[in-house]
């Protein structure tokens, strides 16, 4: 009891301190379209993770001193400027350069700094009915995508669908426009019609997407619900644990998004780290707490702050979100980041099932269990100890 109560209080602690971040393994580009009757106005988002920042940074920054400069800066929004396209009616429109704004590179490194890049554009002349296409290839190696347009500000402009391929990259935005002489419209090719309801994807699937992408690249999340498996003998050990994690995840992770808690980085990352090695040794010296109420115990505990990390994937993309549709957001990606776990964990436990029922004649099933528990739990805690140390020197 003392030590649930202890427990209990270091969270809310913790729960207590301001400036919420952590550390993303992607370069997140979040745009936002304003479609008016005679121009576009884009607006860009770039939030590069601090696995990826400090390789962006040596790109941007060419004299390699630590600062970005002005020149820099210009530099570097041309070059996003030239990995983007927009077309309106199947018309190249120039993107223009508005303005750009770079957190100070110290913010960047911590994983809560961001490149704001405000583009505009004009119409051309041409029909009730657009389509406006948008691309975005800029970084696509290490990048995450989200794009959506904002509601017009002019009464006669008036949107009527919007489709994004799977990574949204590619972005199609069909809108009306009164006032327009029929003979003014422009046809769209029944090709690029077809081609683009075939990439057609709901923003829900995206979410989701976007989870399961998170979760697959976070190796610390990872290991801690490796850790988790291979204590459980059973299926139903295995369905208890999850839930458990599950559960703890998931109202830390919905508190964050809906800004209601805010966790530092540097509080959060060694916690997770910290949950790595404390599961795996547990597992490798005091078996016996490795399974019941326990075990339940410190996956739930555990992922709290776990939760609080899938958050730090979700957080960016949802600045200005209606409250529904945040709301719809933080649902698919938690789905997409339960999908994610079980991609792992179910392979693993089957994997273990097989290896402990191999040759019983030969050795006993409990001596095969206990042996790769240990074993696989000492690669992890050695895994959690690297990140642990990446995480105190801000490496991570």
């Amino acid at each position: 009891m003392k030590t649930a109560i202890a427990a209990a209080a270091v969270l809310l602690l913790f729960l207590a301190m301001p400036a919420f971040a952590h550390r993303l393994d992607e370069y997140l580009q979040a745009t936002t379209i304003a479609v008016e009757r005679d121009h576009v106005a884009v607006e860009i988002r770039l939030t590069p993770g601090v696995a990826v920042v400090r390789a962006l940074l040596a790109k941007i920054d060419g004299d390699g001193d630590g600062l970005i400069s002005e020149v820099e800066k210009q530099a570097y929004a041309e070059q996003v400027l030239g990995d983007l396209s927009l077309t309106i009616d199947v018309r190249r429109v120039q993107l223009r350069l508005i303005s750009s704004t770079f957190s100070k590179v110290d913010q960047m490194k911590e994983g809560v700094g961001d490149i704001l890049l405000k583009l505009d554009a004009e119409v051309p002349r041409g029909g009730p009915a657009r389509r406006l296409v948008f691309e975005n290839h800029h970084q696509s190696a290490i990048s995450a995508y989200l794009v959506n347009c904002l509601v017009p500000t002019d009464p006669g402009v008036r949107i009527t669908g919007q489709s994004r391929n799977y990574e949204q990259s590619v972005y199609q935005l069909d809108y009306t426009q009164t006032g327009v002489a029929a003979g003014e419209a422009t046809s769209v090719s029944p090709t690029s019609s077809a081609e683009s309801m075939a990439s057609r994807v709901s923003p829900f699937e995206a979410y989701v997407y976007h989870g399961v992408r998170h979760i697959l690249k976070g190796y610390d999340h990872l290991l801690f619900v490796s850790a988790l498996v291979l204590a459980a003998n059973s299926l139903w050990d295995l369905l208890k644990i999850v839930s458990a994690f599950t559960l703890a995840h998931t109202i830390t992770l919905t508190l964050a998004a809906l800004n209601l808690v805010h966790v530092p980085e540097r509080v959060i990352e060694p916690l997770i780290s910290a949950s790595i090695i404390f599961i795996a040794i547990q597992n490798i010296f005091w078996p016996g707490r490795a399974r019941g109420w326990s075990r339940l115990g410190a996956a739930f505990f555990f992922g709290l702050f776990h939760g609080l990390g899938f958050a730090g994937g979700l957080l960016n993309a949802m600045r200005e979100m209606p409250g529904a549709t945040m709301l719809v957001a933080i649902l698919a990606f938690s789905i997409g980041v339960e999908v994610g776990h079980q991609m792992v964990v179910l392979p693993l436990f089957a994997v273990l099932k097989a290896a402990r029922h191999a040759r019983p004649e030969l050795v006993t099933p409990s001596k095969i269990s206990s042996a790769f528990q240990r074993i696989g739990s000492a690669g992890i805690s050695l895994a959690g100890v690297y990140y642990l140390c990446a995480a105190l020197t801000g490496r991570s």
